[in-house]
Formats: C-alpha cells, structure tokens, sequence
C-alpha cells in the first residue's frame, strides 16, 4: 500500500515538473512578449540614432547629453504609445526581460537582426540606382535638400542658413 502511494506521489511530482518545464521558454501573460518588445526596442533604437544624427546635422558638433536625453524621452513616449505600451508596462517586462538574461539575450539577438536586415534593404549610395536624394545624403551629409537643374542636369546641394 505504502509502495503504491510512493509510485502515485512521484507520478504527480514529475507531471508537475514536466507541466512546469514545458512553459518555461514562454513569458508570462503580465509581461510583453518578446516579439513585441523586439519590435519596441527596435524602433528605440533607430529612435536613439536618429536624434544623434539630427544634432550632429543641427550643430555640427557631437550632441549635448541632456539635450539629446530630452528628446529621446519623447521618441521612447512615442514609441510606447505606437506600440500600445504604458511605461510602466514596458518598464516592468525590461525588468522581467532583465531578471532573465537568457531571454533578455534572445530578444536582443532579435533585434540586431531586424536592425541588420534593414540595413540589408537600404540602398548602396555609391549605385547609381540608388534614390538621388540618398546619393547626395553621402555626399554631402549636411545639405537639406537637393536641387536639379533642369537644363545641366547639375545636382547641387542646396543648404539652409541658419538666421
């Protein structure tokens, strides 16, 4: 009788423990899943490089820290509510994320691998089927726009003073 409980017991045992591993590469329901915190951290990151490339087209200089922090706040803001997200939402799955390096990890490979194909899919400035306005971008990084003479076909940059 003894024998038989003891075989019942451990049978329950490791069909918890079986339950229990099965679920252990998923997040839990109350966190951001890790395609949609990819998808978030993504459009932070390009968010992040985008208000360091406009100051460095603004100033000519490398960005002011607390000037760039400001402006990412309200991009990450942006981003969050593009993305549905309450910041504390997004703040309490990055610390969930954060607790579990492992995830954390993967969703972080997810990302340079979006971030790579997109770099993938951008246009090779020196081809010359590449967009004009991206060809003149290389050349001439500060220029705002570019202007076409129609008669030369001449691309010049056109660059807007500063008052």
């Amino acid at each position: 009788m003894m024998n038989m409980m003891m075989k019942y017991a451990s049978l329950a045992l490791l069909a918890v423990f079986l339950v229990a591993c099965a679920n252990s590469d998923q997040v839990p329901r109350k966190y951001i899943s890790k395609e949609r915190m990819t998808g978030i951290l993504v459009d932070m990151s390009i968010a992040d490089a985008y208000s360091n490339e406009q100051q460095m087209q603004v100033t000519y200089t490398p960005n002011f820290d607390s000037l760039r922090q400001e402006k990412v706040k309200i991009y990450y803001k942006q981003i969050l509510d593009l993305h549905k997200v309450t910041v504390k939402e997004f703040m309490e799955s990055y610390r969930y994320y954060e607790s579990h390096p492992n995830r954390l990890k993967e969703v972080f490979q997810m990302v340079q691998t979006d971030i790579a194909s997109r770099k993938q899919r951008l246009p090779n400035p020196i081809d010359e089927n590449a967009p004009l306005r991206f060809r003149m971008k290389s050349i001439f990084p500060y220029a705002d726009s570019v202007l076409l003479l129609p008669k030369t076909d001449t691309t010049r940059p056109f660059i807007k003073r500063q008052p």
